[in-house]
């Protein structure tokens, strides 16, 4: 029998860590940390860390994700999502672990109308992005064995998210009014966490490498609407509410959000031999599972 892997997983409280402990496979060793007990901005922390313990792998799932204060907070911002990359990095790289960063669609504003790639040059806009895009430039710059994996509107049942406050509203008003003019990719993180795991196991048997970084994207398979994914969301749960399409001028918000951020994740379905579901079938494992954690049906 292999020797377990020893895999650190930040941001362990987050949508995605959860998700990942849930889906956590036997052969695997993993340290689950936050914030409060591995603060990826201090340096020391992190050397503390290593000298005490080891990691073939990292996932770093740690980020600032709250877009619209990133305006008011850019130093935060800029802290958790690029100079915590840049120390990770390096730490990695002392440490020959090998670094699954998780990055995002909002890099990609522009005039897109297909499924985004791995070659598409990104475009930030806003402080969110441009610390998401400042953190990829890390890694890229470390030129250590690494990945960086792209994802979009990503839900669970876990912690706050699009698809609990459409459920939520749905059963507290009598109409939701929803945005139906940009277009992206739904992402369960259970689906996603999967596909970490899948990733980590083809590593484990062709070694990556060394210096490169890989790019890949990650969603469920289709391309929809928040409008359209709240009325599945609805359909699912069986939550008969109106759902009113409007358009994004309709709901200002601080930072702009990219019109269309559809991700296209062939690369990652072929190259880690992962079966990727359309984002309605994951939809129902999502909505079935927070039936089941939360009891609120």
């Amino acid at each position: 029998m292999p020797t377990p892997l020893n895999i650190l997983i930040t941001g362990a409280e987050g949508q995605l860590g959860k998700s990942l402990r849930k889906t956590l496979p036997a052969d695997v060793k993993a340290h689950f940390v936050t914030k409060s007990n591995l603060n990826l901005e201090n340096n020391g922390a992190i050397d503390a860390w290593f000298a005490a313990n080891k990691a073939d792998v990292i996932i770093n799932a740690a980020a600032y994700t709250k877009v619209d204060q990133a305006e008011k907070d850019r130093a935060a911002a800029f802290a958790a999502n690029d100079a915590a990359v840049r120390n990770i990095a390096a730490a990695a790289g002392k440490n020959q672990s090998y670094l699954i960063h998780i990055s995002t669609d909002f890099l990609f504003h522009g005039g897109f109308n297909r499924p985004i790639d791995e070659e598409q040059k990104i475009n930030p806009v806003g402080i969110y992005a441009e610390s998401k895009a400042a953190g990829e430039k890390a890694l890229l710059d470390a030129a250590i064995p690494a990945a960086i994996v792209r994802t979009s509107w990503l839900y669970s049942e876990f912690n706050a998210n699009f698809m609990k406050t459409m459920i939520r509203l749905g059963r507290e008003k009598n109409e939701v009014r929803v945005i139906a003019d940009q277009h992206g990719s739904p992402t369960y993180a259970t689906d996603l966490a999967r596909g970490l795991w899948q990733m980590v196991a083809h590593m484990r048997a062709k070694r990556p490498q060394a210096g490169k970084v890989e790019l890949y994207h990650f969603s469920n398979w289709g391309v929809t609407t928040w409008y359209d994914f709240t009325t599945a969301i609805l359909g699912i749960a069986g939550i008969r509410t109106p759902v009113e399409p409007i358009l994004t001028h309709e709901y200002p918000l601080p930072t702009p959000r990219p019109a269309y951020s559809a991700l296209w994740p062939r690369k990652f379905a072929k190259e880690f031999n992962f079966p990727m579901r359309h984002w309605r079938t994951a939809l129902v494992d999502a909505v079935n599972a927070y039936k089941l954690s939360e009891g609120v049906f």
